[in-house]
């Protein structure tokens, strides 16, 4: 199933404010200066999920290009149709190994990253600590690589999300993140209160669970910060019995604390949601938060999975 990132809807207006509106969303649009860390000269763009359309593609690449950064595009993310795994595996590999490649930026998430993970040389990998960024369905790379201890995870916008969907506010903590700056502290809901401390890691509560139940490459939780996102192209049955599964199957039993972020549920099915999670919460046996700003929506922050988090009882989150 694709994970599709929710995109900013655009609307026709009259030719005398056409200028203005324009203009308007100039001064808002996100761009790429500044963006990655001062040592980061070359941005590397793989795609081991699903392909990105042509003209967004390109559009990322010529604004990270305009900002100054040199731009390396695997073999196989300028294509139709997905490649298969084997090419999408050597792309990877070739990547994150080229010399001159200083960051791997996932174009976008989707469906495709399942059959990738248990076919790269995560040992020959190793020997290059690479910075890798995406979400969604690279929840299933981001959390191999701590399986694997190989990489340097951060979860949040890719290629297809940053300058299209997140606001300015998310660009400007993409970089703090990047750079290990100090970050202001951000409030999140409470629903089983407790003090919590550890190293985040989590992403796509669907891909969270294929890596605990259908794989053996899913990092422990244990000491961790959990922070859990979800689309609402799975309905909430399936939410509420993923998470009853990590529960009861002990995942999350020595869990730090579980934070979830943005689900994309409405209407009904929000309102189930909204009254499973703080139920849910009270059965396990860490603090629980939620409403962390993170996942797919337009305030999506950064999360650097070897940044120390830390949360208090009263759901304030510091980094």
């Amino acid at each position: 199933m694709n994970l599709k990132p929710v995109g900013l809807a655009c609307a026709a207006v009259m030719c005398l404010t056409a200028a203005s509106e324009e203009k308007s969303t100039a001064k808002s649009r996100p761009s790429a200066d500044g963006m990655f860390p001062e040592d980061v000269k070359t941005v590397g763009i793989v795609m081991p999920s699903s392909v990105l359309e042509r003209p967004k593609l390109e559009k990322g690449i010529r604004l990270l290009e305009k900002a100054g950064y040199k731009v390396k595009v695997g073999d196989f993310v300028r294509v139709k149709e997905r490649a298969a795994v084997e090419d999408r595996v050597k792309d990877f590999e070739k990547m994150w190994l080229d010399p001159e490649v200083d960051i791997l930026f996932m174009a976008r998430g989707g469906s495709g990253a399942a059959d990738v993970i248990g076919k790269i040389d995560w040992a020959k990998l190793r020997s290059r600590n690479m910075r890798v960024i995406g979400f969604s369905d690279i929840t299933l790379i981001l959390n191999t690589m701590l399986s694997q201890k190989a990489g340097h995870p951060y979860s949040g916008p890719m290629l297809s999300s940053s300058f299209s969907q997140c606001d300015k506010d998310s660009i400007k903590w993409f970089r703090a993140m990047l750079d290990g700056a100090a970050l202001k502290p951000v409030k999140v809901k409470v629903l089983k209160a407790g003090n919590a401390k550890g190293l985040p890691m989590g992403g796509h509560l669907e891909r969270i669970h294929h890596l605990v139940k259908k794989t053996n490459l899913a990092p422990s939780a244990a000491g961790r910060v959990v922070f859990i996102e979800c689309t609402a192209h799975f309905p909430v049955a399936d939410v509420k019995s993923w998470l009853e599964e990590l529960r009861d199957g002990g995942y999350l039993k020595d869990a730090a604390a579980v934070v979830f972020a943005n689900f994309q549920h409405k209407g009904e099915e929000r309102k189930v949601l909204n009254e499973f999670l703080p139920v849910y919460a009270q059965t396990l046996k860490c603090p629980v938060f939620a409403d962390y700003p993170y996942g797919h929506c337009t305030k999506c922050y950064l999360i650097d999975f070897f940044r120390e988090v830390s949360i208090s009882a009263d759901g304030v989150v510091q980094w």
